[in-house]
């Protein structure tokens, strides 16, 4: 699933609490891939690979991470995909198709369009008037 919206909407917020409150699901593990500060596609598969316990001189970090999850009930977190979209499709393809049992929620400002993919979009909360909380504020105030 790829929840998508604006930036500042909640989609990592939202991301956050579903795998806290999701985690018996995942009884082999939760990981949280942040992709804030990559810019480049080697990147995501190296910092995948490394978030997954891979050797850092690793050849194919791909192939490393696959083997990482192979096998596993796991939940795989990707934050901001958006500038590395790409990338991410083809990770989260690959991983999907060899490792039957992970589920993988992406973040991003826009949909990864890749094969059963679902996106749910996540659009501004309504703001109060006058003395009155809206939705953006109670959220912004959690």
């Amino acid at each position: 699933m790829t929840l998508t919206g604006p930036g500042g909407v909640g989609k990592t917020r939202l991301a956050v609490e579903l795998a806290r409150t999701r985690w018996a699901r995942h009884p082999d593990g939760t990981w949280f891939l942040d992709l804030t500060h990559v810019d480049s596609d080697e990147q995501v598969g190296q910092r995948l690979a490394a978030l997954l316990g891979a050797p850092a001189a690793a050849q194919d970090p791909l192939a490393d991470a696959r083997a990482a999850l192979a096998g596993k009930r796991a939940l795989l977190v990707v934050d901001n995909a958006e500038q590395v979209r790409g990338a991410v499709r083809e990770v989260v393809t690959d991983l999907l198709a060899r490792c039957s049992q992970l589920t993988v929620l992406v973040t991003s400002r826009v949909a990864l369009r890749c094969d059963g993919e679902r996106v749910l979009p996540l659009a501004g909360r309504p703001v109060g008037h006058g003395s009155e909380r809206g939705e953006a504020e109670a959220l912004f105030a959690a």
